[in-house]
């Protein structure tokens, strides 16, 4: 009994008894807040999960349905060409592909279907392209036809493409100023046959004539803002051009380099012979040989002879005319982009009939340019040029020029010309002359000869 109450009494003693402090948890509050966001995302985990399962199974549905179907189908189309026998072809229209195929190409070689078929179908939809020519001038000269104004100088709308498998066509339209007014011009307007073996290529119609390096070549595509000296005083401010028929010919060779022969033969209306009232023709070659230097550097010469009546008859008087180009071309393979050279020099010699006796006289120029940066390009050209029909008249001066290529449809160009002459024009001998000149183009156009 009394140890029951001394139990008891402990019992009671241990309840009245503060209770001692219990020991932290280890986990604080930041851990218990990432528990419940693992949580969270592998709830949504196992959500995704589901959803990827519901869709795989959908797709395995719907494919087997597909494939269904595609049998189905194939089934009726089999049955379909079992009902219907095939038609024969038209004996025509295979001729006329056959033809597209394999004739028509330089050679006899075989052209693909496709290749010859949008050849044809070229000439629904021909080439079509804008050239714009906009120059500012000065000069201390007063008179003349550019004379201390601006002046949208040329305009040139232009059309090529295929006419059919064997032909092309090449139409340039002119629209520009002359004694003060505004004239439409055609300037080109020519087919080339595309067809004739032995690397032969006949061309008919309206075309610039290939005499030297610089009359071929539009006015927009010079490196200079105008014709050399000796180009405007024997071929007038255009050039030699007139209506004709020329052929060129790639001229095999032992040493595989490329030499090209053109005989052209056009109305004889130039200002160096009879001009319009003449009856007759002139006749023209042209030899041109190019050669490979190195990896970098080309070299291209020319030979040219041109003939014609200078009177109204059929060559009692005859004018006769040689000429020699060479043009050098530097460009580095590995830095074409920034740099490049190019030097080109041309000279004429006349030789014409007249009632005291023949007259002799020549001209020529040579120009160099370099290319300093991507988009600069800086050159300088010396001319010196007699009078077609009159030795003791000449005229000579250097030019020089900057050139920003903007993009490669437009170019800036500043230029600075002197003309110092032994004879007057406008009441000057000297002229010190200074162009600004804005080029651009619209759509394709001809790639320029080399």
């Amino acid at each position: 009994m009394r140890l029951h109450q001394q139990f008891l009494c402990c019992a009671v003693l241990l309840l009245a008894c503060p209770a001692a402090p219990a020991q932290e948890e280890p986990a604080s509050e930041d851990v218990l807040k990432e528990l419940r966001e693992l949580r969270a995302r592998l709830d949504e985990l196992e959500t995704l999960r589901a959803r990827v399962k519901e869709l795989e199974e959908k797709y395995a549905e719907q494919h087997e349905e597909d494939q269904q179907t595609i049998a189905e189908l194939k089934a009726q189309l089999d049955e379909l060409r079992a009902e219907v026998p095939p038609e024969e072809p038209d004996d025509e229209l295979e001729s006329l592909l056959q033809e597209i195929t394999t004739e028509g190409v330089p050679g006899g070689e075989k052209r693909g279907f496709a290749e010859s078929l949008g050849r044809y179908f070229q000439s629904f939809n021909p080439d079509i392209s804008v050239i714009g020519d906009f120059v500012g001038h000065y000069s201390n000269r007063e008179g003349g036809e550019l004379d201390d104004e601006f002046l949208f100088r040329h305009f040139e709308l232009g059309f090529s493409g295929n006419v059919d498998p064997y032909t092309r066509a090449d139409i340039f339209v002119g629209l520009g100023r002359h004694e003060g007014d505004w004239h439409i011009h055609l300037e080109e307007g020519y087919l080339t046959y595309l067809g004739l073996p032995w690397d032969l290529q006949p061309r008919v119609g309206r075309f610039k004539s290939g005499f030297g390096k610089a009359n071929p070549q539009h006015l927009h595509a010079l490196p200079w803002v105008e014709y050399p000296f000796v180009i405007q005083n024997y071929f007038g401010d255009e050039g030699l051009s007139g209506d004709g028929a020329g052929l060129s010919w790639l001229v095999p060779n032992p040493w595989d380099q490329y030499i090209e022969l053109t005989y052209e033969c056009i109305n004889n209306d130039s200002s160096l012979f009879a001009g319009e009232e003449t009856d007759d023709f002139v006749h023209l070659v042209h030899l041109k040989d190019f050669f490979d230097l190195s990896e970098a550097s080309t070299l291209e010469a020319g030979f040219t002879f041109a003939t014609a009546p200078n009177d109204e008859g059929h060559g009692g008087n005859r004018t006769y005319v040689e000429g020699f180009d060479l043009t050098y071309k530097w460009r580095p393979p590995q830095a074409g982009l920034y740099k490049s050279f190019l030097w080109q020099t041309e000279l004429l010699a006349a030789q014409a009939d007249l009632i005291g006796g023949q007259e002799t006289t020549w001209g020529m120029y040579t120009a160099a340019e370099y290319q300093f940066a991507r988009r600069w390009s800086l050159g300088t050209r010396y001319d010196y040029s007699q009078m077609p029909y009159s030795s003791s008249r000449h005229e000579h001066g250097p030019s020089a020029y900057l050139t920003f290529v903007q993009s490669e449809y437009l170019f800036w160009r500043l230029a600075y010309q002197y003309t110092d002459r032994n004879f007057r024009v406008h009441g000057d001998k000297r002229e010190h002359e200074i162009f600004l000149q804005c080029n651009f183009g619209l759509g394709p156009h001809r790639a320029h000869q080399y």
